[in-house]
């Protein structure tokens, strides 16, 4: 029988009603501080933990509910004669039910960067330590410790004549621990950051929230299901049509929204099995588009397309033609979603802050993990070194920029060959950086585009001049990698010998 309930939190949403539903049940309330004030100005009796304790909250409130006659009234096993003579010991009295949240530790410390000393305020004690309590005696006390449950909890109480299921206060006791976990873990983060200014701390705890399940993981017999790392990032996927998501249209998506994140100029990626395969700057996304399929006109065909402007009407009665996987781009007019519903499989997806993806690369391996900082940096392209006697135009600089940024993005041996308007063609994944190249270059024959101006770029060095000669032979101009061969004077050599010019960034892009 649920006699007493203890309440006091700092979100105050849902607790009004929560209250005049438990006293409408004849179960007294216990509260103090602010949450006692404003159950007061609603009219609801409350009795104050001071009465209990015979003390007032301390120490600028760090310190009142942490008494033995509240965690021993919290705690007691109703089923075990010692606890129960001890707490009347204690003169306690049984407490059934404990609503608690706790001080916004994230939102009033950690985005607003406190320092350490201002950021203390905010770490909850007495809130933690009382749901913690009331979990551990799950049995016998019932834990709330967010709003969202509380109607949860009255239609069980009205259901059930008052008596709550094992199965759920197991519910309720892990949804406590799921709280303290992810809170103590924020805390942890926060006072671990390095100083020295490195993205790796020596400990990372990661807690994760289950958005999802997919369809399947890389293959349909394998399960997947799509992750986050704090609840309140649930909406920054929205997906407005089509099928469920599979974990290989994660991993493209990202991809797809990243690479047209790196231009200012309207942008079209098209992504095929990891790898872009056509790419595409313009005036309008119409444009950009129609270069971008130009790239491979039949390796898009299910690809995954992704916009860096907004889908309006016109373009959406284009992307409706082919077979397509997903579409993403930060915003999609109401009268394009209209459009994509005539084909009801094809996922749409709006994502709209470039900034949302964690700076973080996590995989397993060998039983553990391997973590690394993502590519992130084009920062080389402003002072590359130009190392050959032809020196770059204005038009092979333009063109510079969109192959070495898209390089970064396919899978190594990765060769990206590109004019100043599109990528022509792309190699990636081979054993060998030469038959990257072939690939690259056939891709191009394929699909009749011409090599006027059009530059090189190598995600890692030449260690042979063969590359550099293949390239020439086929109208290429202008070269850009990192440099970093034994052999990159000889490159460097042939490279002038066939008029090539040739620029070093001095950093490597490999994309495994």
């Amino acid at each position: 029988m649920i006699k007493r309930a203890l309440i006091s939190v700092w979100d105050k949403k849902g607790v009004v009603e929560l209250a005049e539903f438990l006293t409408r049940n004849d179960i007294e309330i216990i509260s103090t501080g602010g949450t006692k004030k404003v159950l007061e100005e609603n009219n609801i009796k409350v009795t104050s933990i001071s009465e209990i304790t015979g003390i007032d909250s301390i120490m600028d409130g760090r310190v009142k509910t942490l008494n033995p006659q509240i965690f021993g009234s919290i705690l007691a096993d109703r089923g075990n004669s010692n606890h129960l003579e001890d707490l009347d010991m204690l003169g306690g009295s049984q407490i059934d039910i404990v609503v608690v949240n706790f001080y916004p530790f994230e939102e009033n410390a950690v985005k607003k960067n406190l320092n350490l000393e201002d950021s203390i305020e905010y770490i909850d004690i007495g809130g933690p330590s009382m749901l913690r309590a009331a979990a551990k005696n799950y049995k016998n006390v019932i834990p709330l410790c967010d709003y969202n449950l509380y109607q949860y909890f009255m239609n069980l109480f009205s259901k059930n004549n008052g008596i709550i299921p094992d199965k759920d206060r197991t519910f309720f006791a892990v949804k406590v621990f799921e709280l303290t976990s992810d809170y103590e873990t924020k805390i942890f983060n926060y006072f671990n950051k390095d100083n020295s200014n490195k993205i790796l701390p020596y400990k990372l705890n990661i807690n994760l929230y289950k958005k999802s399940e997919l369809r399947y993981g890389e293959n349909p017999h394998q399960e997947a299901a799509f992750y986050l790392r704090q609840k309140i990032d649930e909406n920054l996927w929205n997906q407005h049509q089509g099928k469920a998501l599979s974990y290989n249209n994660y991993n493209d998506l990202e991809s797809a929204f990243n690479i047209v994140n790196e231009f200012s100029e309207p942008a079209c990626v098209i992504i095929k099995h990891a790898n872009p395969c056509g790419f595409g700057i313009g005036d309008d996304l119409n444009t950009a588009y129609n270069r971008a399929v130009s790239t491979d006109p039949v390796s898009y065909f299910g690809g995954i397309v992704g916009f860096n402007r907004t889908i309006d009407l016109a373009l959406a009665q284009e992307l409706i033609k082919p077979f397509l996987e997903c579409i993403i781009a930060p915003k999609i007019s109401s009268e394009a979603l209209e459009i994509f519903k005539k084909k009801k499989n094809l996922r749409i997806l709006t994502l709209d802050d470039s900034n949302v993806f964690d700076n973080l690369s996590i995989k397993s391996s060998a039983g553990g993990f391997v973590i690394q900082e993502k590519d992130t940096t084009n920062e080389e392209f402003n002072d590359f070194d130009i190392v050959t006697e032809k020196k770059v135009n204005e038009n092979q600089k333009r063109a510079m920029k969109i192959g070495w940024k898209i390089v970064k993005y396919v899978k190594s041996n990765a060769i990206v060959i590109a004019n100043e308007e599109q990528v022509l063609g792309i190699g990636a994944g081979q054993m060998s950086r030469i038959d990257s190249v072939k690939i690259a270059i056939r891709k191009i024959q394929e699909a009749g585009l011409p090599t006027d101006n059009a530059i090189l770029a190598s995600d890692a060095f030449f260690p042979f001049p063969d590359s550099v000669e293949l390239a020439s032979s086929n109208g290429i101009t202008a070269i850009i990698q990192p440099g970093g061969s034994i052999k990159d004077e000889e490159v460097i050599s042939k490279a002038n010998e066939l008029d090539i010019a040739m620029v070093m960034t001095g950093i490597r892009h490999f994309y495994h």
